[in-house]
């Protein structure tokens, strides 16, 4: 079963990734810098990969504690304000190093999946913005969080939505 699993979660995660790079490869170098979001600190097209890269590094991180049966984020973590703190954590990354950023969280993420036993798709962690959640829903969380933003990013561009 884990076999068949893991083969499924990283194709839908290959295809996930693979739609956001496909966008960010038909970036001018000023496109980087339009903003996505305008609600306090604005966050332009470079601050949202960077976004999904800490993101992923998290949930990656979560996944690692979930299985080793320690406490993943304490109940009450404020998200907004981890998130508002992206910028400072990530720095000032070009695109192509926020590209490589991309491909090296991911290729952590896939190094994890490749590792799970059938009896650990069932354990949960906390999620910050989720709640409890199962290892598998966390791989469900890393997929739709990259299809979630690359939308918010092709909407800030006046492109259509996937």
């Amino acid at each position: 079963m884990t076999t068949h699993k893991k083969e499924s979660w990283q194709a839908r995660l290959a295809s996930e990734r693979a739609s956001l790079l496909e966008l960010l490869a038909q970036l001018a170098p000023g496109q980087w810098q339009i903003p996505v979001f305008g609600d306090g600190e604005s966050w332009t097209v470079a601050t949202v990969v960077a976004h999904l890269i800490d993101g992923e590094r998290g949930m990656s991180i979560q996944i690692h504690k979930t299985r080793k049966g320690e406490e993943t984020v304490p109940e009450g973590f404020d998200l907004n304000r981890w998130n508002a703190g992206v910028a400072k954590r990530m720095g000032q990354l070009s695109p192509d190093e926020l590209l490589a950023g991309l491909d090296a969280t991911r290729a952590r993420t896939l190094e994890g999946l490749a590792t799970l036993r059938d009896d650990e798709w069932a354990l949960t962690g906390r999620h910050p913005s989720r709640g409890v959640i199962t290892i598998e829903q966390y791989y469900e969380t890393i997929a739709g969080h990259d299809r979630q933003h690359a939308n918010d990013i092709r909407k800030a561009l006046g492109l259509p939505t996937a």
